[in-house]
């Protein structure tokens, strides 16, 4: 484990898949390439996905994202209030960081933690869920550590990608723009 708290950071990245698409009169398919930006978990300047790798000491890392998008920023905003603790949960809570890299849903499983916020953040208990014949199945992450946050940076660095995603527009300002023209 580092020695002090560690820093959460996000790096934009454009992500490409190709897909097929119906299109034209006959609504024949068509290949497609798809190009979506989204935003990679990072700590202390890694990719979370590096940090998998190297606990599990495999060779590639993970293909699993974070499900952070500006490209449809409403899943981007759900995630992010996840990450924040601000759902219905206890203040100890699952969360899910990485997703399918195609549907970007729990249905294929994730990469989930422990959430426990406090004077600190700490992400713990990392592990794999899915669903296996209609049954969960957990598989922990071999040799996760627990990474701990500063709890009011954490929670400006998430604000701030917030703001990035969906850019709160402040109405009455506006408002008072055009009454004095």
């Amino acid at each position: 484990m580092s020695t002090g708290p560690n820093v959460l950071s996000f790096k934009e990245t454009v992500v490409r898949r190709r897909t097929t698409r119906r299109v034209g009169l006959f609504r024949r398919l068509k290949a497609v390439e798809l190009k979506q930006t989204i935003w990679n978990i990072q700590v202390d300047g890694r990719l979370l996905q590096e940090w998998i790798r190297d606990w599990s000491g495999t060779l590639d890392m993970p293909a699993e994202m974070a499900d952070l998008r500006s490209t449809f920023p409403a899943a981007g905003l759900l995630r992010i209030d996840g990450l924040l603790g601000t759902g219905d949960g206890p203040p100890s809570q699952a969360l899910g960081l990485l997703f399918c890299p195609i549907c970007r849903s729990e249905a294929c499983g994730y990469l989930a933690c422990d959430l426990q916020i406090g004077e600190r953040v700490t992400w713990s208990g990392f592990r794999w869920q899915d669903t296996v014949d209609g049954r969960p199945r957990v598989t922990p992450v071999a040799g996760a550590e627990v990474l701990e946050f500063d709890a009011e940076t954490y929670r400006r660095t998430l604000l701030d990608l917030r703001e990035t995603i969906a850019p709160i527009v402040d109405h009455a300002a506006e408002a008072e723009e055009r009454a004095a023209h």
